[in-house]
């Protein structure tokens, strides 16, 4: 008896250390690796405590009822190897094991038990996984983690089950601190003001948000409530009446900026540049020898601004022009 307490408190320090180690070693690459290579330094990480060949890390989002995935991290896995697990979904037992336990890792024999699991093994050099999900209680997005050994390796143990069970929840969030270390990253490039910054997948459902990103979406969308934008996104962005968005491809994210477009915005680019230079204090000489045109152009343009802003004189355009974004 007492060696076999001896034995238990044994493996549960051994376990308490790998975590602790694991922990700090991943938090570590989530404040260091951007979020395009933050997956592939993470499995490499993980992959020296808890040994495996292959893997597959990816996030999803239930929308409509439905469970859509929209992020997808392979590891020494074929890309074929997604569409090969949609050819047998259905016979994956792993789906219905991971929801009726959620948050606990699950070990399964891909050649014991259906044909097509069987299958997917063998085309992909697969022999056992272990797998757990991991659900954000607020954003509804779910991880989920899948490593794989060979045929022949060693099996994976109840230790490395209970490893990764606690592990997971903290694995979830090292993606969000990450995600957000792009977002702080993105904005030291970004003077600007009147903008926020915001993630969101190719199915535009947004994954995170700054403070004030609701404001500005209800100003062009009065009746909008998330998590999904209200418009699919592109390369393009997004150029609306009240707002402005920028998309940035981040890995298999979008990275937005959003902007208030303010009343400069109707104007056109050399107005933006003659009103800009008038809010700097410059007179219509020194506009005229800047951008290389005559004093009267200046006043053509300067008539324009007064009209499509609806103010009288130079006073109300830097008053614009200090208080307001461009575009």
């Amino acid at each position: 008896m007492h060696d076999d307490t001896s034995l238990k408190r044994s493996g549960v320090e051994r376990l308490m250390a790998e975590f602790s180690s694991l922990l700090w070693s991943i938090n570590r690459l989530a404040q260091e690796q951007p979020l395009s290579s933050f997956h592939h330094a993470a499995f490499k990480c993980l992959q020296e405590t808890l040994p495996f060949e292959k893997a597959w890390w990816g996030r999803a989002a239930h929308i409509d009822g439905h469970v859509k995935e929209h992020s997808c991290h392979l590891f020494n896995l074929e890309p074929e190897f997604i569409e090969d697990w949609l050819f047998i979904q259905h016979e994956d037992i792993t789906i219905d094991r991971v929801h009726r336990e959620p948050g606990q890792a699950v070990i399964i024999n891909m050649r014991k038990f259906t044909p097509g699991l069987c299958w997917l093994g063998e085309r992909h050099g697969l022999g056992e996984l272990i797998c757990v999900i991991h659900t954000n209680p607020h954003t509804q997005l779910s991880d989920h983690l899948s490593l794989y050994r060979a045929p022949g390796a060693q099996t994976f143990s109840e230790h490395d089950r209970h490893l990764l069970t606690h592990l997971m929840t903290h694995l979830s969030a090292a993606v969000d601190a990450s995600q957000v270390r792009t977002l702080m990253a993105r904005r030291e490039h970004l003077t600007q003001q009147h903008l926020v910054l915001a993630v969101c997948d190719h199915q535009s459902v947004l994954h995170g948000v700054e403070r004030g990103f609701a404001d500005l979406m209800l100003l062009e969308w009065p009746g909008w409530k998330g998590p999904r934008l209200p418009v699919e996104l592109n390369e393009s962005g997004y150029q609306g009446e009240q707002i402005r968005i920028q998309c940035l491809a981040v890995d298999d994210l979008w990275l937005l900026t959003v902007y208030r477009r303010g009343p400069l915005a109707c104007l056109s680019g050399r107005e933006c540049e003659v009103a800009r230079q008038f809010g700097e204090g410059l007179t219509y000489k020194e506009i005229a020898r800047t951008l290389e045109i005559a004093p009267s152009t200046v006043r053509h343009h300067l008539r324009s601004i007064y009209g499509k802003l609806g103010v009288h004189d130079k006073a109300s355009i830097a008053n614009l022009v200090n208080r307001t974004p461009f575009g």
